[in-house]
């Protein structure tokens, strides 16, 4: 028997394209944040507060913008009966929360090293959240590719 998601695979597989699109400008987002946090590192002990914040905004602007877009496509695909297809996105949006949480500690720690050269327990601390990140990355690249998956099985 067939899942009901399956039923109209052009409708999923043009969802599928859309989210996939907002995920390219989700990840566009995030080398903005990370380029500008460089830039912001690069301005201590003083520290260009003000302009980063800006950076921060907009982007946190974005990531709203985004989420607000994927959340749509979800229900429309819940509404549609792909079933499937909305949960993947729903767990891709979870992960991409705990994504950005574990960036912003990543910032911080990464903050906390500069001020405090040589700090081991500082240095433990990205190493830490590096790993996190990665396993939350990994996470949602298992998902990207689950969804590819059933968007080709259905076209």
């Amino acid at each position: 028997m067939k899942d009901q998601s399956v039923m109209d695979g052009e409708g999923v597989e043009c969802l599928v394209q859309r989210f996939n699109q907002l995920q390219e400008e989700r990840v566009h987002s995030y080398r903005l944040l990370e380029e500008g946090h460089k830039i912001y590192l690069s301005t201590g002990p003083s520290y260009d507060f003000p302009t980063f914040r800006q950076l921060v905004h907009d982007v946190t602007q974005d990531f709203k913008r985004i989420s607000l877009g994927i959340i749509d496509l979800e229900k429309t695909m819940r509404t549609e009966g792909h079933t499937n297809a909305a949960d993947l996105l729903a767990n891709i949006q979870e992960c991409e929360k705990k994504k950005l949480e574990l960036t912003a500690h990543l910032q911080l720690a990464r903050q906390m090293v500069a001020e405090n050269e040589g700090g081991e327990l500082e240095e433990a601390k990205v190493r830490e959240i590096r790993g996190q990140l990665a396993k939350v990355v990994d996470e949602i690249n298992d998902h990207l590719t689950d969804l590819r998956y059933l968007a080709d099985t259905q076209v």
